[in-house]
């Protein structure tokens, strides 16, 4: 099922993709080489509590697109595996979903990509922002880590507080984050989704019981790990798991982008 998603998939992307387009800055967090080039190979930054400081702005390292897959921007666009796809990683088997997400699925896959909520300007959400292509940045404080998605300018929270995950919380595309550190490791739970969110451009569906876990890892200063879980009893029989390699983008920043509802260009899309 998934190779015919792929050829009859129209990818849906924005054109306004393009690395940030500030005046260069270089993050003075970071250490230079002998020849003045950022060392991104040199130990992770640490806070004052000792904990890696995984503040900076990042990129997910990105892929060429699969055999059959169509981006508007052209055939030579690249975009990160799991955006596309988060069961990448997975034989096809592996893959078990209830029936009723079976059926969505499939229904997603021969609307072509018109009835991806990224084609009509509505959020992304969590996971798929965690593989997403435009960079975001973390900032990290000793209670708090926020992170500001480039993407449609979305912001997102990240509770150190020792706060506790919320039963009922409000059903939202990005869920209510709480973080604790595993070590050298930020483990953060969500939850509190509604179902409208695709984890993926294929259009894999989940439930209001989705619960997202990420495993934030800072390797060294140009290279961060996200293992993502998801788990979603309503739909899935087993864990989706996947890693999603991102780099420091040590002298950019964000620029401004806004996805308006009069979108135009959905209508040209072709299967």
């Amino acid at each position: 099922m998934k190779t015919t998603l792929f050829c009859a998939l129209l990818l849906l992307v924005t054109a306004a993709a393009a690395p940030a387009q500030w005046a260069k800055q270089r993050d003075p967090r970071v250490p230079s080489l002998r020849d003045g080039k950022p060392n991104l190979s040199a130990p992770a930054p640490r806070t004052a509590d000792g904990k890696p400081d995984l503040s900076g702005v990042w990129e997910n390292v990105r892929d060429p697109l699969p055999e059959g897959v169509r981006a508007v921007e052209g055939p030579d666009f690249t975009v990160p595996r799991y955006f596309l796809d988060v069961t990448a990683d997975m034989k096809p088997g592996q893959v078990q979903m209830e029936p009723w997400a079976d059926a969505l699925f499939k229904q997603r896959g021969e609307s072509h990509g018109v009835a991806d909520p990224i084609s009509h300007c509505k959020p992304v959400g969590i996971p798929a922002l965690d593989a997403s292509y435009p960079p975001y940045k973390i900032t990290q404080t000793p209670r708090l880590v926020i992170i500001l998605y480039e993407y449609h300018g979305t912001f997102r929270q990240i509770f150190l507080d020792g706060r506790k995950s919320i039963p009922d919380a409000n059903p939202t595309w990005m869920g209510y984050s709480i973080g604790r550190w595993d070590g050298d490791t930020l483990v953060v739970d969500t939850v509190g989704f509604n179902d409208l969110g695709w984890l993926d451009r294929v259009g894999h569906p989940h439930s209001d019981a989705l619960h997202v876990n990420e495993r934030f890892r800072r390797r060294d200063v140009g290279h961060l790990e996200i293992e993502v879980t998801v788990n979603d009893p309503k739909t899935y029989r087993r864990p989706i798991v996947w890693r999603q390699q991102v780099t420091l983008m040590p002298d950019e920043d964000l620029i401004e982008y806004f996805c308006e509802e009069n979108e135009k260009d959905v209508q040209h899309f072709q299967p």
